[in-house]
């Protein structure tokens, strides 16, 4: 086993703070939609809708990775932490037009679906640790 699989309490926590962080990469572009679109009610409602749309996608993804789970998870986690590094900033340049809502809702397109293939991958790396009860209620 890999000390990364050895450590539960440091595995939840780098989950934690890597959801956290998706959630507020969600806002800060359902901000910048607002900002940039108009009318912030509509921005944030498709911003968290897609961003949920997104989790399910990541979910259904998570089936293909079959193998090396926790390097996957880390990968998938510095995917999420580049990508939402990048996002505001080079959202930010973008003027209006037909490109704007592409970038803006593919962003959190990307961003979701990485965020949604961590808790999945996470249950296969704890698989074996944990009891099922336990593992669901702790991720």
């Amino acid at each position: 086993m890999t000390p990364y699989v050895t450590r539960p309490s440091l595995l939840f926590i780098t989950v934690l703070v890597i959801a956290t962080c998706g959630l507020i990469y969600e806002l800060i572009v359902g901000t910048l939609a607002s900002y940039l679109l108009g009318d912030s009610i509509t921005q944030f409602s498709t911003v968290i809708g897609v961003y949920m749309f997104a989790l399910g996608i990541g979910a259904w993804l998570s089936r293909f990775i079959e193998r090396d789970w926790p390097a996957g998870s880390i990968e998938v986690e510095l995917a999420v932490a580049f990508c939402g590094g990048i996002c505001a900033r080079s959202l930010r340049h973008l003027r209006r037009g037909l490109w704007l809502p592409v970038a803006l809702y593919g962003t959190v397109l990307v961003i979701g679906t990485l965020v949604g293939l961590e808790i999945p991958l996470l249950l296969r790396i704890m698989k074996g640790q944990l009891q099922f009860k336990d593992l669901v209620s702790r991720s």
